[in-house]
């Protein structure tokens, strides 16, 4: 409880600071966050990531998470990757929570007409090819620091982020994890949308697709459709999940369900 205290003070004091300068940096950061937890990535263009760490908690190490929020958020912003982070070491496993990088992703810029119509023309594929280029520059980094230690790799990803991160396994499978939780995975333009329920439906690894009680309307639009095509496309190991419970009931709820998903599948 104490632990989870002291994160709740981070988590203030990190919100303030966006607050007041929405163009805080990275180092800036290092002020407002646990020091036994802040580690830095660092790539040979002289970029560096800051990045969240957890060591388990457990008599030995069940592997590693690796947690990724929405876009325009910081890991302890958001309210159902930031319990994972803090939780997940009690289990065994080691979290590393990354931020994801800026974008400037809007309905308006992925389609034409900007305005919203019934059916839209959806904008080039080239406009996720920068997002998914500065998402694999930060993974390559993190990877780095994971891939050698033992147990399994899981990711967890949320929001926009999750259909960037699908992309990105398509294009570069030789990153992939041994499984992928989703939490609220959508894109806002109707078909991109659609097509990530396809892409979500053929993917090659263990899915545990969630939807929390405040999902949006981009994510009721197509939930039941990916749960159809996961079993047209006879994915083999397929869940979808629900939160009944919203506020602190539904992260709980969020941790329970993953905990439980992980153990079933032996990880």
């Amino acid at each position: 409880m104490a632990d989870i205290s002291c994160m709740k003070r981070y988590s203030l004091l990190l919100l303030a600071a966006l607050c007041i300068s929405p163009a805080v940096s990275q180092d800036d950061l290092q002020r407002y966050l646990p020091q036994d937890q802040l580690h830095w990535l660092s790539g040979n263009d002289d970029q560096r990531y800051l990045v969240l760490k957890k060591e388990y908690l457990q008599a030995f190490e069940r592997g590693q998470i690796v947690l990724i929020p929405d876009w325009h958020y910081h890991p302890l912003q958001s309210f159902y990757i930031r319990p994972v982070y803090e939780n997940a070491p009690d289990f065994g496993w080691t979290t590393w929570a990354l931020t994801p990088p800026e974008n400037d992703i809007r309905t308006d810029n992925l389609q034409t007409p900007a305005s919203a119509t019934h059916f839209p023309e959806a904008a080039d594929e080239e406009v996720f090819e920068p997002l998914v280029g500065a998402l694999q520059q930060r993974m390559t980094l993190l990877l780095d620091e994971t891939l050698s230690r033992p147990g399994f790799s899981v990711w967890v990803v949320e929001g926009i982020t999750a259909d960037i991160t699908l992309r990105l396994l398509e294009s570069d499978p030789s990153i992939m994890p041994d499984a992928i939780v989703l939490i609220n995975a959508y894109v806002p333009q109707f078909q991109y949308n659609r097509a990530l329920a396809d892409r979500i439906s053929q993917s090659q690894l263990p899915v545990l697709d969630i939807r929390s009680a405040e999902s949006n309307q981009w994510i009721i639009k197509h939930w039941q459709l990916r749960k159809k095509l996961a079993s047209k496309y006879q994915h083999p190991a397929y869940r979808q999940r629900q939160l009944i419970n919203s506020g602190n009931a539904g992260q709980r709820e969020l941790i329970s369900t993953i905990k439980g998903w992980l153990e079933f599948h032996g990880f």
